[in-house]
């Protein structure tokens, strides 16, 4: 080896340790440099969570995670929370139990970005309790608001599908016997009425893979009540001008059923006790039937007295 060449490697070695300080600083400005002119940005992100053929989760998970997105300025006013997904990967696992997985910032469509510089998600991890998924048929139980129009009355109706069919952790299903529609609205009806109603989904891990619309017929009609009428004047038709009683008559009773709106609406002087005093020729004493007389729609069951009787004499 020349002397040329040895003085040059040992003015390369000399000092070694203070160069190669010296370049390790020099690269750790450069990256502080371009770490520090790059810009943060947080956004929230749909959280996946993925289970093995048969199972789900036994509880309620976070539906989003904060993700912050640090790279150039440019490259951020750009990006949005569609760009990339988060997904916590539970297949694995096919027993029943408690488990822990890392939360995993992925691009979609596995294109990655190198102007992006780094994904930080919070939380890191997700713990979730597991189960088996299992599906069963519940009964479906109409809930109503409102009121019909005064005097009517929902008699009758049916759900098409009555029984629907429900998915979800076998915990959550064991304990559910009947699930509940969406309010149906009465509020001034008095005719029939269909409608679609949808379920009422108050618990987030049960779906309906059928569907979860159904058909809610109601039957409407006016509301039937029994109403009694005392003190019912009985009157006596159709007696000869030249003849007249010679003492009172008796008050009766009527016990009709009828429509609410009806019978709210009537009142006393609207029903009474009839007698057809045509067959009455001359003084004496006479016992005949009592009628009633109401206004039609109702129906009569009961009333007294049947018969009655009338003492006459001659008008002088």
């Amino acid at each position: 080896m020349s002397l040329r060449s040895k003085s040059f490697l040992d003015r390369l070695v000399a000092e070694w340790p203070a160069k190669a300080l010296s370049l390790a600083a020099a690269i750790l400005l450069f990256l502080f440099h371009n770490y520090s002119t790059l810009s943060e940005r947080f956004i929230n992100v749909p959280l996946q969570a993925v289970f093995a053929n048969g199972f789900t989760a036994g509880q309620p998970i976070p539906r989003r995670v904060r993700v912050s997105v640090r790279g150039k300025e440019k490259n951020l006013a750009t990006f949005s929370e569609g760009d990339i997904e988060a997904i916590a990967d539970f297949t694995p696992f096919t027993k029943k139990g408690t488990y822990r997985v890392p939360i995993q910032i992925k691009r979609k469509g596995g294109v990655e970005d190198s102007n992006i510089m780094e994904f930080r998600v919070e939380p890191i991890e997700l713990v979730v309790f597991i189960e088996e998924k299992v599906q069963k048929r519940v009964e479906v139980s109409p809930r109503f608001k409102g009121s019909l129009l005064s005097g009517y009355e929902l008699v009758q109706y049916y759900v098409t599908p009555s029984l629907i069919l429900v998915e979800g952790p076998q915990s959550r299903l064991e304990r559910l016997y009947s699930i509940p529609t969406e309010e149906i609205d009465l509020t001034g009806k008095k005719e029939n009425f269909n409608l679609e109603v949808r379920i009422l989904k108050n618990d987030p891990l049960l779906t309906f893979p059928n569907g979860d619309m159904v058909e809610f017929r109601g039957f409407v009609q006016e509301t039937t009540i029994l109403k009694t009428f005392e003190s019912v004047s009985i009157v006596v038709l159709d007696l000869r001008s030249d003849l007249r009683l010679s003492h009172s008559l008796p008050k009766g009773t009527i016990r009709v059923q009828g429509a609410q709106n009806i019978l709210d609406s009537m009142g006393g002087d609207q029903v009474r006790l009839i007698v057809d005093g045509k067959g009455i020729t001359h003084p004496g004493i006479y016992t005949l039937p009592v009628r009633i007389d109401t206004p039609s729609g109702l129906m009569v069951l009961r009333f007294e007295p049947t018969s009655v009787t009338l003492k006459v004499e001659q008008v002088e």
